[in-house]
């Protein structure tokens, strides 16, 4: 499914509780590692609905890669999938997560930073910034409590994994006495290798952890 589906599911969402009810239509807020975000679930049969969201993280979380502390602006994500009911509340779900753009990261420094091997100074560097280079749709699946299009208003969680796969990492740096030097373009690329080792460790596997407040019109 593409984003435009999304968007179906989400206009849908704007429809009136009474205009709703023939379909057995859930509106959802949440919150958690997907960011801050809304859903929109429509039931297909009793035990299959289909559901989709998005989620906006609004600041921008400290990392460290490298022994190199940064920043990270995360894109916002769209996510579209099914969820399958073993029971009333309990069930499993899958789909595909996809980002407005690339994950960016920002460093600016007070003391001296080893760079791909080599030491340089804040006035040396200056600011340095980067991409995370990866696939701008991943799979997820999950295990969740609460149903959507249950009649009323309710909690729900989501517990599950997105497979990111490893990103590539694209550094650079401006606003310093040597940004543009030749020797700082090679660090960085080195750096930029060591980042990646990093990342393979935690960020090849990003965890969802949702939990939200649902209407449902029945």
């Amino acid at each position: 499914m593409s984003k435009r589906a999304l968007s179906v599911l989400l206009v849908i969402g704007t429809l009136s509780p009474g205009a709703l009810a023939a379909q057995g239509v859930g509106l959802g807020a949440r919150a958690g590692t997907l960011g801050l975000g809304g859903e929109v679930a429509i039931e297909v049969t009793p035990s299959l609905v289909v559901r989709g969201g998005l989620g906006i993280v609004p600041f921008e979380p400290s990392m460290t890669f490298s022994d190199v502390d940064v920043s990270l602006k995360l894109p916002t994500v769209y996510n579209v999938g099914v969820d399958l009911y073993l029971n009333g509340a309990v069930r499993v779900g899958g789909g595909i997560l996809f980002r407005s753009g690339d994950p960016e990261l920002k460093g600016e420094f007070n003391t001296s930073q080893d760079i791909g091997g080599t030491t340089f100074t804040p006035q040396e560097l200056g600011t340095l910034t980067g991409v995370l280079d990866a696939k701008n749709r991943a799979p997820y699946v999950l295990l969740g409590f609460g149903r959507h299009t249950a009649e009323g208003t309710g909690l729900f969680l989501d517990l599950g994994i997105v497979v990111t796969g490893e990103p590539d990492v694209r550094l650079s740096a401006s606003g310093g006495t040597l940004s543009d030097d030749p020797s700082t373009v090679d660090a960085l690329r080195l750096e930029a290798a060591d980042f990646e080792d990093d990342m393979r460790s935690y960020l090849k596997i990003w965890p969802i952890l949702s939990l939200g407040i649902r209407f449902g019109a029945q």
